[in-house]
């Protein structure tokens, strides 16, 4: 048989593999595997018969004194079984009043002074001008007006940055970041 994977006449490793998996793909499975043994941890113990031998308290012997229980396991007569209190499908949720949410207001936005403003100015109102005036308008930029748009933008750029520093922290041991 000849196909994906044959070198030379001769079939790979992967391909033979592959090839016995599909034809044993409907074959029946080991039937000896499916058969494990029932683990002895798992046998329940037999109960001795009415009168058969002395009856003791089901309290008097631990789960570590009954052979074959496992630690923390409830003796048969403790299954608890908890009944419905009522229907289940004649549950009704109860009636809720909707809370308008009212966000905190927030606070003022900082005050910038005249520097700031000027930084601002120069780092928007540069690029801006540039963009306006040859993009928009179609008209030619003079070089010294080329030149102030560039010196404000970075300017004003240099300006925020050098003062980014400028602000006092309120708590030596915040990390957080200072707005």
């Amino acid at each position: 048989m000849s196909g994906p994977g044959d070198i030379g006449g001769e079939v790979s490793g992967d391909e033979a593999a592959w090839r016995d998996l599909i034809a044993r793909f409907d074959d029946p499975a080991d039937q000896s595997l499916a058969e494990a043994p029932w683990p002895s941890l798992e046998d329940v113990p037999e109960e001795p018969a009415a009168g058969s031998g002395p009856a003791e308290a089901p309290d008097s012997a631990g789960p570590a004194d009954i052979p074959g229980r496992r630690p923390g396991a409830l003796p048969s007569d403790r299954i608890r079984v908890i009944p419905y209190s009522s229907d289940p499908r004649s549950y009704a949720p109860p009636d809720e009043t909707d809370e308008k949410y009212v966000p905190v207001p927030l606070p003022p936005p900082a005050k910038l002074d005249a520097v700031a403003k000027a930084a601002w100015v120069g780092v928007i109102g540069g690029p801006g001008y540039l963009l306006v005036v040859s993009l928009i308008l179609h008209m030619t930029v003079s070089p010294m007006a080329a030149f102030v748009a560039v010196a404000a933008f970075v300017g004003g750029f240099i300006t925020l940055v050098i003062r980014l520093g400028d602000h006092s922290r309120r708590d030596d041991d915040d990390n957080g970041a200072v707005l």
